[in-house]
């Protein structure tokens, strides 16, 4: 009964997690611990292996078919220059987003002011005067 129990909680933290890890060692100790509670088991330490190993069987058995669609997506949206506007705060607009911005001239701005965008890093991006 606990390793049933077990495994539906698993189940139901996979839910929260989403790494598709929780998902197969939920399934293998529920499975093994429902069949154990229907045939009256109180062997809980097999219940235990066996679903673990269930579990993992089920994670090499599906881990292609559940690993294809999960592509490494590379966004070069920062890596393109373009025109941005600065806006107050500390912020330029850029491509309909706001961006945190560092001149690395250390250059002043105002705002509603034209400016070259360069390539940044994370939500940074680098400004500079426009030509």
């Amino acid at each position: 009964m606990w390793i049933f129990i077990v495994g539906v909680i698993l189940l139901g933290l996979e839910l929260l997690a989403g790494g598709f890890y929780l998902l197969w060692y939920g399934l293998g100790l529920a499975l093994s611990g429902g069949i154990g509670w229907m045939l009256g088991s109180q062997a809980w330490m097999a219940q235990a292996i066996i679903g673990l190993l269930i579990g993992l069987g089920l994670m090499i058995l599906f881990q292609k078919r559940f690993s294809q669609g999960a592509k490494v997506i590379k966004d070069e949206f920062l890596l393109q220059e373009g025109e941005g506007i600065v806006q107050e705060g500390g912020m330029v607009e850029f491509r309909g987003t706001l961006w945190r911005y560092d001149s690395p001239k250390g250059e002043s701005f105002e705002a509603g002011e034209r400016v070259k965008v360069v390539p940044g890093e994370g939500n940074w991006v680098k400004i500079a005067k426009k030509d």
